[in-house]
This record gives structure tokens, sequence and C-alpha cells, in this order.
């Protein structure tokens, strides 16, 4: 697939979805898979415990018939978050970092595990929401660095114990200082387990980049800082980040990899709302 930013689109598939702020994928909701006229609302949004909301809300595109990458920007949307006590209006702006290069956050509201979250975001006719819980975090017990195959590159292995309330859901992400890039999931970075007291230990894995022409490298350079979370989600979230996993592993490009529907929980759009457990660590690789 080819791409002119300053242009119009090149032939891709139907279906358009911006996932969690890092890549652009072709998807769409299972039961909702069909040719995007008129255009719908896009919302991928994360929450993670202790922190605040943020949210990506664009609007759908059909790649075959044209259009701009701005196409899809909604830059004066109404997009709030409500913990059933009270509802807080999140503020837009430009970041760069992000894909599409817009995104909505808040500073007056922190995640709370435990609680219910609800997302809306409205736009003219488009109007799209979501309702899903923050569950409880999971300590992560070490992070190692290790040797990698590479002498100038080293594995980060993350070890946690699997808490009481299984069934557990999982994804790992991670932050990388100074790159320019968002925080994005891992490679093969999720994991479900039905056994309390597991002792679990899992590779970490750098994200693909959205556009790249270098070879990827699943290991982390010496000298980056890198912080990795442990994002426990509910079983509908982990759906929707197991199946983006398996999209961007086995397909050929991470940017636009399949026409494949994704699971979703995001009524009357697509995308996903991801309130999250979270609990991190950040290393200096060496």
């Amino acid at each position: 697939m080819k791409i002119n930013w300053n242009g119009r689109w090149r032939k891709t598939p139907s279906i358009f979805i911006a996932t969690v702020a890092i890549i652009l994928s072709a998807a769409g909701c299972k039961e909702e898979y069909v040719s995007v006229e008129p255009q719908r609302g896009v919302l991928e949004g994360r929450f993670n415990s202790g922190g605040y909301p943020e949210v990506i809300f664009s609007k759908t595109i059909v790649p075959e018939q044209g259009g701009l990458l701005s196409d899809i920007l909604i830059n004066w949307g109404k997009v709030t978050v409500n913990d059933g006590e009270r509802e807080v209006v999140m503020t837009g702006r430009i970041d760069e970092t992000r894909l599409p290069p817009f995104r909505y956050y808040t500073y007056d509201m922190i995640g709370e595990p435990g609680k219910t979250y609800t997302v809306t975001a409205d736009y003219g006719d488009i109007s799209v929401s979501a309702v899903a819980r923050m569950p409880y975090p999971t300590e992560i017990d070490s992070l190692r660095i290790v040797p990698s195959d590479v002498d100038s590159l080293r594995r980060l292995i993350v070890h946690f114990t699997s808490p009481p309330d299984v069934p557990a859901c999982y994804y790992l992400s991670v932050k990388i200082y100074d790159s320019g890039e968002a925080e994005a999931p891992c490679m093969l970075g999720c994991y479900k387990t039905d056994r309390p007291g597991e002792n679990v230990t899992l590779p970490v894995f750098r994200p693909r980049k959205r556009i790249s022409g270098e070879e990827y490298v699943s290991d982390f350079r010496m000298g980056e800082i890198v912080t990795v979370s442990l994002n426990r989600v509910e079983k509908e979230v982990y759906d929707f980040w197991s199946a983006y996993d398996n999209m961007t592993v086995f397909s050929a490009s991470p940017f636009i990899a399949t026409d494949e529907s994704l699971p979703c929980n995001i009524r009357g759009g697509y995308g996903i709302w991801s309130p999250q457990g979270t609990t991190s660590r950040t290393v200096v690789v060496r």
C-alpha cells in the first residue's frame, strides 16, 4: 500500500480505523462490516489506573473513493467521560505523536480501579459511546534485561503473578523515550490466565512502527530509556487487543493490515475504549 500524506489514498481495504492512536488498520465491528457510507465515528481511547483518559475521535473513510488524511480529523467534537458520579468534558489538541495527529484529554478525572467508565463522542450527526470497567492492576514482580542475539541489543523480560480474581486478561505496552513515538502495544504482548497465583514470564517485544522503511527489530537498543506497562483489561477489551496483535504479527504491513473485522466495544461506530489497571516499570537498557 502506498500513501501520499500530502495527497490522496491509494488502493487499500474498505474499512478505516486508526487503532489506539498508533497505526491505521482496516477494521470494523464484526456485526457491522459494511461499506462505510456515510461516514461514521471511530473512537480510540484508553484510561490507565492512576492516570488520565485520552481519546482519538475521527471519522471513517472509503479509501477506494479517494480522500485526504485531513478528511478523518474531528477537531471540534464533544468528548466526555463519566465515572457514574460525574461527567467531564475533554479538551482537544494537536499531538504529532498520534495518528491521526489530534487527541482529546482531561486532567480532571483520575482512573480508579473497580469503577466503570462511559465515554461519549459527538460531532454533527456522528455519535458514538462505550462502557467498560477498569480492573484492578497486577503488580510487576520484576523487569529483567537479558542479552540478545545481537551484541548492541538487549531483550526485556517481565515477570508477574496472576491475581486471585481470575480470569485475568493483559496486554503489554511500551514507551520508548526520545523516539518521537507514543506509547504502543508490544508485539505478541497479550496474555490471558485462568489460574490464580500463576507465575507468568513474558518477553517484551518493541512495537512495530506506524510507517517505516526500517527492518523490524524486536529487541531494544543500548541506552534507550523504556517504560514497560502491564495493562489488565476486561475480556471484551482483551479480545480487541488480541485480534489486533494477531493482525499485525501475521500481516505484511502494520499500517493497513487486513480487511478482516476486529472486535470492538463502541456503540454507533468503530474502535476501542480501554480502561485498564496499569503497573509500569522504567529501565535504562544496558
